[in-house]
């Protein structure tokens, strides 16, 4: 599979051969060199023994080999050598003369058999460049695609991953993205047009909310929570609900590494269904409405007519209490709450956890609890947010994802200082 910056994939196998090769282009004056870092959660290597290059070679365990090729570097990579502490290995390459990445006429790097990167060029000034990294993602490996340039060379480059250079002090690097590198929202662009064109016009929406509430970097999980009373009968008929999940999946495009969405259905019980991604949103609401038989006031099979809030909480909480990045949850309901003891109970237990509830009026009434979030305080920090829509279709895009983003950027900070996210 051919990758694009900022796109990943799942790996398979436990031995990884990795090629980082480059062409030089007519004017090109100096060498390149690769080299890889061991790096922990924190992004710091645990000693200069998890700077892998030329004199080098290979780390103290042999979990990762490297050799110098003609045209770049070969990595071999064993994961099942990798140490519990190492979390991630950066795959990077600095240009050692007077030319600069720029001066390339190519460089790509390949995982033999899976996946492959060529590196964009044009415009490019800087000395160094994080190519790549492999990670860890729920007990599996992944390898992600960067081209994320450095100004500085390789002590620079080194230095900020913690390794003890011995020659004269590097300046402090400044990690810059390529001058040729598009935007978040060209990028989401690229994978809409791909995989659900029909979605394309909301690219630049989300990728302009994002800037604006200082999302843009932020990865997280996200969930839906679909309220499927007989009273949402018409928001599922108008098209509403189909339509908010295809919007809040295009935002979990961006804030999720995998683009998988997590989806729940309640009525008086509950159900969660197949993740959603944009491979499968299209039809994704009749599918699972048509996914057995459903009684008379039903609008998802077996669930019942009636709303039951807290049991689905309490079913989402246990899901993602452990998660070890944040948790958006959007919660689509139409009112008609009256257990607010229990909601809040579940909030209050929410709270201590990377768990962040959006709850979305959706052209209902009788709020309750809901409308009440700002008052209530007996919990460890506000972890909450609500707005109605009385009717979907009149709002704009970008007023949505406005309203969905405010007040996450907020509780991420405050979450990150109780220590409930890294």
């Amino acid at each position: 599979m051919e990758l694009i910056s900022g796109q990943n994939i799942s790996l398979n196998g436990s031995e990884l051969v990795i090629d980082m090769c480059y062409q030089p282009g007519v004017n090109f004056a100096g060498e390149v060199d690769t080299s890889a870092f061991l790096l922990t959660n924190q992004d710091k290597v645990r000693s200069d023994s998890d700077f892998i290059f030329y004199n080098q070679p290979e780390s103290t365990n042999g979990a990762v080999v490297y050799s110098k090729t003609p045209t770049g570097g070969r990595y071999v990579l064993s994961t099942a050598k990798v140490e519990s502490t190492v979390d991630k290995i950066a795959l990077t390459m600095v240009v050692d003369g007077s030319s600069t990445v720029g001066h390339l006429a190519s460089l790509s790097l390949k995982v033999d058999g899976q996946a492959s990167f060529n590196v964009p060029l044009d415009n490019r000034s800087e000395k160094a460049l994080i190519v790549g990294q492999i990670y860890r993602h729920n007990g599996a490996w992944k390898f992600k695609a960067l081209g994320m340039g450095f100004n500085g060379g390789l002590a620079a480059l080194a230095t900020n991953y913690g390794v003890d250079v011995d020659d004269e002090p590097a300046p402090t690097p400044t990690p810059i993205l390529e001058a040729s590198k598009p935007p978040a929202g060209v990028s989401l662009e690229k994978k809409l047009q791909e995989q659900a064109p029909h979605l394309i016009s909301l690219a630049k929406p989300v990728s302009i909310s994002l800037a604006k509430h200082k999302l843009e970097h932020v990865k997280a999980k996200v969930a839906f929570v679909l309220d499927a009373s007989g009273s949402m009968t018409q928001q599922f008929k108008q098209g509403n609900v189909q339509a908010v999940l295809e919007r809040i999946t295009v935002l979990a495009t961006q804030f999720d590494d995998d683009g998988q969405m997590e989806v729940w259905g309640f009525g008086e019980r509950h159900k969660k269904y197949p993740d959603v991604s944009l491979s499968n949103i299209k039809g994704y609401i009749s599918g699972i409405q048509n996914s057995g038989k459903r009684g008379l006031f039903e609008l998802l099979p077996t669930l019942g007519g009636v709303n039951n809030e807290p049991p689905v909480m309490a079913d989402v909480i246990k899901h993602f209490k452990n998660s070890l990045e944040p948790v958006f949850v959007v919660f689509i309901t139409d009112g008609g709450i009256t257990k607010a003891r229990a909601i809040k109970d579940a909030i209050r237990e929410s709270a201590n956890y990377p768990i962040f509830w959006k709850f979305i009026g959706l052209g209902g009434h009788n709020y309750g609890i809901l409308e009440e979030l700002d008052d209530f305080t007996d919990r460890l920090l506000d972890n909450t947010d609500f707005f109605p829509i009385d009717n979907f279709q009149t709002v704009p895009d970008n007023v949505l994802y406005d309203k969905l983003l405010i007040e996450f950027s907020g509780w991420l900070a405050e979450a990150k200082s109780k220590s409930i996210i890294r």
